[in-house]
């Protein structure tokens, strides 16, 4: 009796050594998840509203999973360096990407030479949309949107547009107004939004679809004009600006998503722990004022949705970014 005591205490050792050993597995499956801190990269430099934004959510999501969430900016090459460090992460959750449309949808679509391709990641939460406001320097002689399609009808190429850079959501949003309207506005690229900003003050160039971010600055100039709106809905803190698609082009919205992403192959309890935090992050005063604040139209899909969002979003642009490259 005692030998057999002795054979099945030794077998539950064994047993109990095989649980301990699969700690890792338990981990991955998001049982114990998160059991140390998790590093958010974010793909643009420090102190741009993007990035005031993402290490809100860093620490709000810290608040939330009650492990620190560390904020690490990589920015460049259009958020190819950022997201190419998020694709070849281990997928266990422990490291995170605040990524937009550029990188995600736009830039694989344009430069086939990228060390990554979409599906190397995963969406988790669609946390916001950014639209675009239509800006005219103010002595351009438009106040409405049947203003510049007359004008640019008018003279065809003359009116100009600048945006941050070839292939941004902002100068494709330019190509699918001149597609929808039937007019050409002249592209001007710059090398981001503040000497594209620049010009526009300056009269160098005509118009410009900034991002919500930055249209209260462009407003307390006093040079531009804002005309319409990309976005669905009208805007709170620009009530009296119509969209564009209440403008007579029904259907027509662009914007610039912000979102969560994992590498792909992370465990999907892992996925659900971490859209649920990022729920109720986004219910924090502090983050929620500043994302309303900054214009942006909070959204919180989860994976599912936001992969649907992406796809649609992915055959868009590609129409768009194709017709452009093929007319200029």
């Amino acid at each position: 009796m005692q030998q057999l005591t002795r054979r099945l205490a030794r077998r539950m050792g064994a047993i109990m050594a095989i649980v301990l050993a699969c700690g890792p597995f338990t981990t991955a499956l998001g049982e114990s998840f998160p059991d140390r801190p998790i590093r958010l990269i974010i793909p643009f430099p420090p102190g741009g509203s993007t990035d005031v934004i993402a290490r809100l959510l860093a620490q709000e999501l810290g608040n939330q999973l009650h492990q620190k969430v560390i904020a690490e900016n990589k920015a460049g090459a259009s958020g190819a360096i950022a997201t190419q460090a998020l694709a070849t992460a281990k997928p266990d959750g422990y490291t995170l990407c605040y990524c937009t449309t550029g990188s995600i949808v736009i830039l694989p679509l344009i430069d086939r030479q990228l060390p990554y391709k979409p599906g190397d990641v995963v969406p988790v939460t669609h946390l916001v949309n950014q639209p675009f406001g239509v800006v005219v320097r103010s002595n351009l002689g438009v106040n409405t949107m049947a203003d510049l399609v007359a004008l640019a009808r008018k003279e065809p190429g003359k009116i100009t547009f600048g945006s941050p850079g070839t292939s941004t959501p902002s100068h494709l949003t330019g190509e699918l107004l001149n597609e929808a309207a039937g007019i050409k506005l002249t592209h001007v690229p710059y090398r981001g939004d503040t000497p594209a900003v620049a010009d526009l003050l300056g009269g160098q160039i005509d118009a410009m679809f900034a991002s919500a971010v930055i249209l209260k600055q462009l407003m307390s100039t006093g040079k531009v004009k804002l005309i319409a709106m990309t976005s669905t809905e009208r805007l709170k803190d620009f009530p009296d600006v119509p969209t564009i698609a209440e403008s007579g082009y029904p259907g027509f919205q662009t914007y610039n998503f912000g979102g969560l992403f994992a590498p792909a192959h992370t465990p999907a309890s892992v996925l659900d722990t971490l859209h649920r935090a990022a729920l109720a992050s986004m219910q924090s005063p502090s983050l929620r004022e500043r994302m309303v604040g900054d214009g942006l139209v909070v959204v919180g899909d989860g994976t599912q949705a936001f992969s649907a969002t992406l796809r649609s979003e992915q055959v868009r642009w590609g129409r768009v970014a194709a017709s452009s490259a093929q007319n200029n």
